[in-house]
C-alpha cells in the first residue's frame, strides 16, 4: 500500500475541523477498465489475499456507476473470484464507521460484505501517527470475526515518510497485539531487509502465520524468511509483470515454491503491465482490482514454465493454510 495520508490523533475525540478535512475526498481519476472477458482466463477460484477495495471504488471516475462493493463484483469480476482481504492501514480507516458512516469508506460495511475479509494495522508510513486513540480503534476492528489478520505492518526506508526508530517501535507493539490475539502478521517490507528481518526472527515465533505483503526485495532475503518460518508465504502483485521488476521475477523462478506463493493485487496499485501494453496515455488502465489476479497467476505460470491453472491452484490452497478462507 502506498497511501501517505495521515491521521494524528492526541486526544480522544476527533477535532471538528479535522473531521471536516477528513471529509474533504479526493479527486477522482480518470481511467479505463478490461472487460471481463480478458480476466477470464482461468476457471479456478481465487482470492485476491491483499486489496484496499475502498480506495479503489473511491478513485474509479463517475462514469463507471461503481457504488458498492457488490457492483464492482458484479461487472468487472470474472466469475472464479471466490473472496478479498480488504486491508486497512491508515488510521483514517480505523474510525471511519464514524466519519463515512454507510458509505463503502465505513469499515463496517466492508465488513457486511459477503465476499469481503479484513486486516488491520498501522503501515510504516503512518507509524509517527500511532499512539492509544488509534490503537484503541483499531483492536475494535481486530475483535471483529471478519477481521483475520493483523497488518499490513512493517519497515519502509524508501521513502521515510516515518523515522526509522518510530518505525520499528510500532512494529514490535503490533507484532506483540498480534500474538496475543493469534492473529496472522501482515508484513510490509521495503529496502529495511536487515531491521525486518531482526525484528521478525526475534519477535515472532518461527511457526507463526506471515504473508510478506508485495515482495520486492533480494531473492536473498527471500529465502532467508522462508527457510526460517515454515508458515510464511510470498505475496506477488502486479509488480511480477513489470519489466524492471527482476528480483520479484527471480524469486519467482529460483526461490520461492509454488505452495508458499499467494496472489494478491495491492488493488487499486500494480496494474498488470498487459492491460496497457501499446496502449496510448489516455487509454491507460490507472486503477486495479480483485479481478486482476489471473493476469498476476499468468506471469508466474510464465516465469515457472507450468499451467495457469496449476499457479491458481496452489494459491487457493496456500490462502486457505494461510488465512483459513
Amino acid at each position: 500500500m502506498s497511501n501517505n495520508r495521515y491521521y494524528n490523533r492526541n486526544h480522544n475525540a476527533p477535532p471538528q475541523q479535522e473531521r471536516k478535512r477528513s471529509n474533504e475526498w479526493p479527486k477522482k481519476s480518470n481511467t479505463t477498465l478490461p472487460s471481463k472477458e480478458q480476466l477470464s482466463i482461468s476457471e479456478v477460484p481465487y482470492v485476491d489475499t491483499h486489496a484496499h477495495l475502498h480506495y479503489v471504488l473511491e478513485k474509479l471516475p463517475d462514469v463507471f456507476n461503481i457504488t458498492s462493493y457488490d457492483i464492482l463484483k458484479r461487472d468487472h469480476f470474472p466469475s472464479n473470484f471466490e473472496s478479498c482481504i480488504n486491508v486497512l492501514c491508515d488510521p483514517l480507516s480505523f474510525n471511519s464507521n464514524e466519519i463515512f458512516p454507510n458509505t463503502f469508506m465505513d469499515w463496517q460495511v466492508m465488513a457486511k460484505t459477503s465476499f469481503m475479509y479484513l486486516a488491520v494495522g498501522v503501515h510504516p508510513h503512518n507509524a509517527k501517527d500511532y499512539n492509544d486513540y488509534v490503537e484503541n480503534n483499531m483492536m475494535s476492528i481486530l475483535n471483529h470475526p471478519k477481521c483475520i489478520a493483523l497488518g499490513e505492518i512493517g519497515l519502509d526506508y524508501h521513502y521515510k515518510n516515518s523515522p526509522k526508530d518510530i518505525q520499528k517501535r510500532v512494529l514490535l507493539k503490533q507484532i506483540e497485539k498480534a500474538i496475543k490475539l493469534e492473529k496472522p502478521l501482515v508484513i510490509h517490507t521495503r529496502e529495511a531487509e536487515e531491521d525486518t528481518w531482526e525484528i521478525l526472527s526475534n519477535n515472532v515465533p518461527k511457526e507463526w502465520k506471515i504473508h510478506v505483503h508485495c515482495f520486492t526485495d533480494s531473492p536473498r532475503f527471500a529465502k532467508q524468511l522462508l527457510d526460517h518460518f515454515p508458515n510464511l508465504y510470498i505475496g506477488i502483485t502486479g509488480v511480477v509483470t513489470f519489466g524492471s521488476a527482476k528480483n520479484t521475477q527471480n524469486i519467482i523462478k529460483d526461490i520461492v515454491p509454488l505452495n508458499r506463493i499467494l496472489l494478491e493485487t495491492d488493488a487499486p496499485y500494480m496494474i498488470p503491465a498487459k492491460l496497457n501494453k501499446n496502449k496510448r496515455s489516455f487509454d491507460k488502465v490507472t486503477i486495479s482490482h480483485s479481478g486482476m489476479i489471473p493476469l498476476v497467476a499468468e506471469k508466474i505460470a510464465q516465469l515457472k514454465g507450468i499451467e495457469l491453472d496449476e499457479v491458481m491452484r496452489n494459491a487457493r490452497e496456500n490462502t486457505r493454510n494461510m488465512y483459513g478462507v
